[in-house]
């Protein structure tokens, strides 16, 4: 058990210490950058939402109740690392935890999430997001695929 936590916790220091030296990098970077042509720019965007800018607070009172619910939910994926069975759980907890502590950090500094990749097919936008933001969506992939191909029976710790 020792094992998979110290997995959970190096997975999400690893993933905020990432998303925040990435962003310290790319912030004073200022002006639009093609990065695969038709599919992926760099473009800075001030997220005050949350994924795909829902729910956006303009407000102090919302910013810091939007800030107090995505660390109670911080809270509840960092105890299901605790509690991961396996190595592959933990790690995949430990990604979401990462990236979301990433996202509350710039929400607590900016009044907003840095957003920077912008993804989209031709002409057709798709989203905006950040390392923190793939962090979590890799480690939402890896619950998934988990779940999907887990051999039966009791939870190894792999």
């Amino acid at each position: 058990m020792t094992r998979v936590r110290t997995i959970a916790a190096a997975t999400a220091g690893l993933a905020f210490i990432l998303g925040v030296l990435i962003e310290m990098i790319l912030m004073p970077v200022k002006g639009n950058a093609v990065l695969i042509p038709g599919l992926l720019d760099y473009a800075q965007v001030w997220n005050h939402g949350v994924s795909f800018g829902l729910f956006r607070q303009d407000s102090d009172m919302g910013r810091y109740f939007l800030i107090a619910v995505l660390a109670a939910i911080a809270i509840g994926v960092g105890v299901l690392a605790w509690r991961a069975a396996n190595g592959l759980m933990a790690a995949a907890y430990g990604l979401i935890v990462g990236g979301a502590l990433g996202n509350l950090l710039d929400r607590g500094l900016n009044g907003a999430v840095f957003d920077y990749l912008f993804l989209h097919l031709g002409r057709m936008p798709l989203f905006v997001c950040n390392f923190p933001d793939i962090a979590i969506s890799a480690g939402v992939a890896l619950l998934i695929g988990e779940s999907l191909f887990a051999k039966e029976g009791p939870a190894a710790d792999s």
